[in-house]
């Protein structure tokens, strides 16, 4: 597990399933990340069980460190080990978590995990929409914009832009 000052990433456990399984279904939450279409149980399992056997993917479980509550999951997708990159996503589920830094804190983590266990040198990912909150969280984790995809999705009626942020290891302290 890792764990931080008041978050720990760590594997989905099976009593995590129904919530997950309610945030997958949650309109607001899909249109953070991209057009929301309803899953059905078998589709969900199988996604569960794609991450569990594919080796450029990995799904942490967010906790609250306190009481090892379930916040949200961060996944790592697309992983190249020959070009040692990979893209980033992060969902904070309960509103109420949302904006308090779990998700900073998280990233924190998981870009450490990045270079020292999977030995990568780059990270991406993509906010969809007009998301200020987002890309200054992804900024103080180090993030830089590199470019924005015009009208590059289609979400909640209206087309959206896609801002993709990178961060390179040698540009973070523990970057060695």
């Amino acid at each position: 597990m890792l764990i931080g000052e008041t978050v720990c990433l760590g594997p989905v456990l099976a009593g995590d399933a129904p919530q997950l399984f309610n945030w997958c279904n949650t309109v607001a939450l899909a249109h953070a990340n991209g057009a929301y279409r309803p899953m059905d149980e078998g589709r969900f399992k199988a996604w569960l069980t794609d991450f569990a056997n594919d080796p450029t993917r990995v799904l942490f479980a967010l906790r609250d460190r306190a009481d090892l509550r379930l916040m949200g999951y961060l996944q790592l997708t697309d992983i190249q080990p020959a070009a040692r990159v990979a893209e980033l996503g992060v969902l904070i589920g309960d509103p109420a978590d949302q904006g308090r830094g779990f998700g900073q804190e998280a990233v924190a983590l998981a870009v450490g995990f990045c270079w020292r266990d999977l030995n990568l040198q780059r990270l991406t990912l993509r906010v969809i929409g007009d998301n200020p909150r987002a890309i200054r969280a992804y900024a103080k984790a180090g993030f830089e914009v590199e470019g924005v995809m015009r009208r590059a999705a289609y979400v909640d009626g209206a087309h959206r832009d896609i801002t993709i942020m990178g961060l390179l290891r040698e540009d973070t302290a523990d970057g060695r």
